[in-house]
């Protein structure tokens, strides 16, 4: 392996993905970019996916097999960073799959940029690889600070910005972050804590991830769990902003887990019981928004939702809510 080319660790969480594994693996053997070690994580796939898995290792030395007792998205991914070598991370999932380009193209843009960081579009397709049309908010390529990648998180289309798998991460920024285990909407909880770290983040407008978007995704419709774990997260993050005066991205984050929370019926007792607490963080979140000085429209909308949730789900029946 060059020595004069740096490593970088790609990390595949893997579940009961035996179909959609060999393209996604096959993707990362074709990258341009050599210097590779491909992380495996079979999170205790009831079906043949470590299987297939031991046979890539077997064919390239470059893929590192790893198994472990079903532990969910996080847990995978935080085993994969916790095993990397690499100076550079980045995540792949299992029913994805990148561009050949993708990992030297990031890779070099950093470098260029100075960048702790560094994101691309990505392209949503169909299991049988149709594209599926989307107008991406990544149209040029910028340089911008890790405060602007946060207020990113804050405007429309804001998951091109929060996912974790589009980019190339320095390994530092890993140093203090792990993905929460046991959460649904795990990058929700953490893209702004990597944002925050990073002095400049380059972004590639091309679309170099490919997002297979499968019949019944999450994209189109979300349980009451799902619904509740995302606004948690976003509250999380509201908090955050708050904390270090980002304004901004604290009324969009208490907003968007307010669209979230006004759209969770139904469920079990336990799903009832959580989305009532998560009720209560967002009370907590909005006295303190109403006392941010200024942001007139936003703090009314905030109090449209404690005046009346139904009031405020109506106002949002027109719009998308992710």
């Amino acid at each position: 392996m060059d020595a004069k080319k740096p490593l970088i660790s790609v990390i595949v969480p893997v579940y009961n993905v035996e179909k959609y594994l060999p393209k996604c693996l096959d993707s990362l053997l074709a990258q341009t970019w050599q210097e590779l070690e491909i992380i495996v994580v079979d999170d205790g796939s009831p079906d043949n996916s470590w299987d297939i898995i031991q046979e890539y290792a077997r064919r390239d030395s470059r893929v590192r097999p790893i198994r472990q007792k079903n532990g969910g998205l996080s847990a995978a991914r935080n085993a994969g960073v916790e095993a990397a070598r690499g100076e550079w991370i980045g995540f792949l999932d299992s029913d994805d799959y990148v561009a050949p380009e993708m990992y030297e193209r990031l890779y070099r843009a950093a470098v260029e940029q100075g960048a702790q960081m560094a994101v691309c579009s990505f392209a949503y397709v169909t299991p049988d690889g149709r594209p599926i049309p989307r107008t991406s908010p990544i149209t040029k390529n910028e340089v911008l600070s890790g405060i602007q990648m946060m207020e990113r998180l804050a405007g429309p289309q804001n998951w091109y910005y929060v996912t974790a798998w589009n980019r190339l991460y320095q390994r530092r920024l890993f140093d203090a972050v792990r993905f929460p285990v046991g959460k649904l909407h795990e990058d929700e909880y953490t893209a702004h804590l990597f944002y925050w770290q990073c002095e400049r983040v380059a972004i590639v407008k091309e679309a170099m991830y490919y997002y297979v978007q499968q019949d019944g995704s999450i994209m189109h419709t979300e349980s009451v769990r799902r619904r509740v774990e995302g606004a948690a997260g976003m509250l999380e993050r509201a908090d955050f902003a708050l904390e270090h005066e980002v304004c901004s991205l604290a009324f969009a984050s208490c907003n968007g887990a307010l669209g979230r929370i006004v759209f969770a019926k139904g469920g079990s007792e336990e799903e009832r019981q959580a989305l009532r607490q998560v009720r209560e963080q967002a009370d907590r979140i909005i006295d303190r928004l109403l006392r941010v000085p200024g942001h007139r429209t936003e703090k009314a909308k905030v109090a449209l939702f404690r005046l009346s949730p139904g009031l405020y789900r109506a106002a949002l029946k027109m719009r998308p809510v992710r």
